[in-house]
């Protein structure tokens, strides 16, 4: 069964290696974007932060973390992201925004990891790597996948529109539903990522705040 999966996993990253390529270039594009935001940021706002950061610690070294308000904050972000770019995939246009919002989630992480780096040091990178790594392990592969899925669902119906077979469009209800049913198989591995983030990544934070 596994073998199996694994067989297929690695059909479909074959079949639409360009453009895994280009999803993961705005990826980090988008990162590198994070990161160099930083450096522009005014010697005001990085003061701003910064205090917003040590309330965090403060925060996160005496109170108790509520995990089910992480959890449900979690989910309503990457379900909204996945929404989105399910939506997109249904239509002709929504190639360059699936990108865009690629980028975008990218962008957040490179701009919070390189906060944390410029700040802290080698305290900064223990840090980010025990907020942004654990959940991101299962979500960002999902979200980068469920992109793939949905450029290649799009593109398939560009085809469509200058293709007049008969058996290609009465096929295509039954792609769409393949193509949310794979959907929301993804989405279950982005809801393990947001548990996750909500029980497991804030006892990382705490144990590495502790040490701040």
């Amino acid at each position: 069964m596994f073998k199996k999966f694994n067989n297929i996993a690695l059909k479909h990253i074959q079949g639409n290696a360009m453009i895994y390529f280009f999803v993961c270039m705005f990826f980090i594009i988008g990162i590198s974007s994070g990161a160099f935001t930083v450096k522009a940021l005014t010697d005001p706002q990085k003061q701003e932060l910064i205090q917003y950061m040590k309330g965090f610690f403060q925060i996160l070294n005496k109170d108790s973390i509520e995990s089910l308000a992480i959890l449900n904050q979690s989910l309503s972000n990457n379900l909204q992201t996945v929404i989105l770019i399910w939506i997109l995939g249904v239509t002709v246009i929504g190639m360059p925004l699936i990108l865009i919002l690629v980028g975008i989630r990218g962008l957040i992480i490179g701009f919070t990891v390189g906060f944390f780096i410029e700040q802290l040091g080698l305290k900064g990178i223990a840090f980010a790597l025990a907020s942004v790594f654990p959940q991101n392990l299962f979500i960002i592969p999902s979200i980068i996948a469920i992109s793939v899925i949905a450029i290649s669902f799009s593109k398939m119906l560009l085809r469509l529109k200058f293709n007049k077979s008969h058996s290609l469009h009465n096929n295509t209800f039954k792609q769409f539903i393949l193509y949310s049913t794979i959907n929301g198989a993804i989405f279950i591995v982005v809801i393990l990522g947001c548990v996750v983030e909500a029980y497991i990544t804030p006892v990382f934070m705490k144990v590495i705040a502790g040490y701040m």
